[in-house]
């Protein structure tokens, strides 16, 4: 017998389900209220986080490349000499210097030869046909002949201090005031050297403008006179000798001694703001580079006493022909043994056209004027017999001496002398094996 509920005869009372719900469904909604609250914060955390951290790698970045650029790279080595370092940096400021020279100068010859009459036309054809201004612009338009002139002068710089440090060679004040004079084309008279002495002055503005180094001038051209051996290469001389002349400017009005120093000294003070803007260099830089001048004077002096040079040289008229193989100049021997004309053959196959469209004739000049293949060979060859092949570093020579005899040099004979004893030592000690000198191609990198 099933066993009933016992009621109380009541109706029985429904949940209320859907307002039981709501009331349990209330501190859900809170809570995810809070929750989506919460979540947009730490976003907006996040988000400002990574702002910072992007900022902070940003100037890590900035500072790093400062660093680099400024410091790491600037300061790498672009050759080593005997241990000493020229950076990258000293480099930079070397090659802006020497491409402001190079503009300054050819920028004066420009303004020269148009005052001449010479349309742009004939001036560029001048400037190409002519050294030094052909050199200056290929140094100009390829950028990797200038970087390669500038770090071989700086190591030939720093070689010729290290020289004079051992030998105790030094200069003075007054010695790095020849070398600027000299660099300004500067020659003080008697008059004005005294006008120094007792009245030093400056120029407080500068009202001319700066011309580096000796500035070629269409009077003080020098005609070459000298065999191929005698200038860089053959090619040099050969487009030398084939320039068109320049114009005789107009006779000028002859300046006192106090004028020629006072514009002296005017173009020295407005030389030297105009270097430090332009080619952004400090005041020391330029003081060093004219401390390296009349270091290199000094060296100069000293080696050409070491070697005795003689006031006295042998000069010989000589005439060659110039060919590129041993094998051509055999047939050269050859022509001329058979009776062909050496003026003839000269115009017809000398690589030196110089020479050659004047049948070979070389003219007058001192032995010393040579390369050393060629200077033995004139010095010994009997006059008038033919000579030859005599190889050198243009290739080879047959030669005939007309005439040798002594002569007394002259003033610029002995400084051309000089010069070239100088040139050799210091090609010679370039080479010491005693002398450690490494030149990294890092430079190549920094030539713009």
């Amino acid at each position: 017998m099933a066993k009933k509920r016992q009621t109380t005869g009541t109706p029985k009372r429904r949940k209320n389900i859907a307002a039981e719900g709501s009331g349990k469904n209330q501190p859900k909604k809170a809570a995810e209220y809070r929750s989506r609250a919460e979540r947009e914060a730490e976003i907006q955390r996040l988000i400002v986080r990574v702002t910072i951290a992007a900022l902070i790698i940003i100037v890590v970045i900035v500072a790093a490349t400062f660093v680099v650029d400024r410091v790491v790279l600037p300061s790498q080595a672009v050759a080593t000499v005997n241990g000493e370092t020229i950076t990258v940096r000293e480099f930079q400021e070397r090659l802006r210097f020497e491409r402001l020279q190079i503009n300054q100068q050819l920028n004066n010859v420009v303004n020269q030869l148009r005052s001449f009459g010479m349309d742009d036309n004939q001036i560029f054809q001048q400037l190409q046909q002519q050294p030094p201004y052909s050199t200056w612009l290929n140094e100009l338009n390829f950028p990797d002949q200038l970087g390669q002139r500038v770090v071989n002068e700086m190591v030939d710089d720093l070689l010729i201090e290290q020289y004079a440090e051992a030998n105790g060679i030094t200069v003075n004040e007054e010695d790095i005031e020849n070398a600027r004079s000299a660099f300004f084309n500067f020659e003080p008279t008697a008059t004005a050297l005294a006008v120094r002495n007792l009245e030093p002055t400056e120029t407080p503005i500068p009202t001319e403008t700066p011309t580096p180094y000796v500035s070629p001038t269409p009077t003080s051209t020098p005609t070459p006179t000298a065999t191929p051996e005698a200038e860089a290469t053959a090619e040099a001389t050969a487009e030398a000798t084939e320039a068109v002349e320049l114009p005789i400017p107009l006779p000028t009005p002859t300046l006192s001694a106090e004028q020629i120093l006072e514009d002296y000294q005017s173009l020295v003070d407005s030389y030297n703001p105009l270097v430090r803007s332009s080619a952004d260099v400090d005041q020391a830089f330029i003081d060093n580079f004219f401390r390296s001048l009349a270091l290199r004077e000094a060296v100069r002096e000293a080696i050409a006493e070491s070697q005795e040079i003689s006031t006295n040289a042998i000069w010989v008229n000589a005439r060659h022909i110039l060919v590129e193989t041993e094998e051509e100049a055999q047939d050269v021997l050859d022509a001329l043994a058979a009776g062909e004309s050496f003026a003839s053959l000269a115009q017809a196959v000398s690589q030196d056209t110089g020479s050659g469209a004047r049948g070979g004739e070389l003219g007058w000049s001192p032995i010393d004027n040579y390369v050393e293949e060629f200077a033995n060979a004139v010095a010994e060859a009997p006059i008038g017999e033919i000579v030859g092949p005599v190889q050198t570093q243009f290739g080879y020579h047959i030669i005939q001496v007309r005439a040798r005899e002594e002569r007394e040099r002259d003033e610029t004979e002995m400084e051309t002398a000089k010069d070239r004893a100088f040139e050799e030592w210091l090609q010679a000690y370039r080479d010491d094996p005693n002398n450690e000198i490494e030149i990294s191609d890092i430079w190549l990198n920094y030539t713009s």
